[in-house]
């Protein structure tokens, strides 16, 4: 997508022209839009040049639910994280504050 692109995209979802944004989660990390509401449907992407498929780290998980529930614009927030079965206590202890995300 072009820079003029995304700010067209950028600014009519500012504007409410746009109601929802799909994104890959290389995008969603970088794009710096509030919103009540984001889906992360998949915990996994393709990295090494799309050669084989990596969970995303905990820092980029929390990066894309952090667009949701900005304080200057909104007093709630829904985050829904899509995931196996074996990651879901993960996640929710991870959003609970009941494990803890460790900068490297």
């Amino acid at each position: 997508m072009s820079a003029e692109d995304r700010r067209i995209i950028e600014r009519a979802y500012l504007e409410g022209q746009i109601n929802v944004i799909c994104c890959t989660s290389t995008l969603a990390v970088g794009v710096n839009l509030p919103c009540h509401t984001v889906i992360i449907k998949g915990t996994v992407a393709f990295e090494d040049g799309g050669r084989r498929l990596q969970e995303l780290s905990d820092l980029e998980i929390f990066q894309m639910i952090g667009r949701a529930g900005r304080p200057q614009f909104d007093d709630s927030a829904v985050a829904v994280i899509m995931t196996k079965m074996g990651k879901t206590d993960h996640f929710k202890k991870l959003v609970t504050g009941q494990e803890y995300l460790e900068s490297k």
